[in-house]
């Protein structure tokens, strides 16, 4: 089919239609516009999970933890657990040598049980832009997605300018931050995305919630602390009250909204990039300067 208008050839469509990953392709297009929206990425600390080595790269098994150590405890359930499955002999005495090593010990690899595990750290950062840090993308799932224990590829994304950028951008945000990593781990591999509330202050946005999975989850966490924290907590007038009132029935009634002005003070759902840094060996653990609990 031809038409008198479009590209040089009057095709309607590119040959290569065919080959072209719609889905991918609309997630290229929302992440290509919020990096033209929100051109600054900048550092907002770390998080550490466990990955066990796995065909095709490293696969994540237990959940993000603040701390290192955190990290090795949470690893060392799931030893635990792995231990209790495989039953009696070798292999279970393996595992649960190895999660009291981890509980007890500052290691950040063990390998039990035919198995390899390395704690993972995850930089968390947030972009910005003229108007503050970027809230939930269209494309970002707004449902529950239950236990996200996600692929690390061995090799990476492909190369391309998109990952070139985002490189430079991590590095430049952990300059800024004072915490490096080895020039080993040079490949940036993106984990799913969280999300927080945060309010802003007369010269800042600042946090002011855990991390959720969905921008639903955080929008729930603010209609609940508009509802019951701010009433019992902060005790405000009964005209601040109403508007509190009336702004968790608008987070609650628009299932997309980001943002909401009450009371004179600015609230809004911000998106939290999770990253770790590949290298041929796998994925980066802990740095000597993150901080710890041993």
């Amino acid at each position: 089919m031809t038409t008198g208008d479009g590209d040089a050839g009057g095709r309607l469509f590119p040959r290569d239609l065919d080959g072209v990953d719609p889905v991918a392709a609309v997630l290229q297009a929302d992440a290509s516009r919020a990096l033209a929206a929100y051109p600054e990425l900048v550092a907002v600390g770390a998080l550490f999970t466990a990955a066990e080595r796995v065909s095709g790269g490293w696969r994540v098994v237990c959940p993000c933890d603040p701390l290192p150590q955190g990290a090795r405890e949470l690893l060392a359930g799931h030893l635990a657990d792995l231990a209790v499955a495989a039953g009696r002999g070798a292999p279970a005495r393996d595992l649960l040598t190895a999660a009291q090593a981890l509980q007890n010990g500052t290691a950040d690899e063990v390998t039990a049980g035919g198995r390899r595990l390395r704690i993972v750290r995850v930089q968390q950062l947030v972009r910005t832009g003229p108007d503050g840090p970027e809230p939930p993308r269209p494309t970002d799932l707004d449902t529950d997605p239950g236990a996200r224990f996600e692929l690390l590829p061995e090799d990476g994304p492909a190369s391309d300018l998109a990952t070139a950028e985002l490189l430079c951008q991590v590095l430049d945000a952990a300059a800024a931050e004072g915490s490096e990593p080895s020039g080993a781990f040079l490949t940036p591999v993106a984990l799913a995305p969280a999300f927080t509330v945060a309010e802003r202050s007369e010269r800042r946005w600042r946090p002011v919630g855990r991390l959720h999975d969905t921008p639903r989850q955080a929008r729930d966490s603010l209609v609940t602390y508009f509802r019951h924290v701010v009433p019992a907590v902060e005790d405000p007038a009964g005209a601040d009250l109403a508007q509190f009132a009336e702004a968790a029935d608008l987070m609650e009634e628009d299932a997309r909204r980001n943002g909401i002005a009450v009371a004179g003070r600015r609230f809004r759902i911000v998106r939290v990039e999770r990253i770790t840094l590949m290298s041929p060996i796998g994925p980066e653990p802990p740095r000597p300067t993150d901080f710890d609990a041993v």
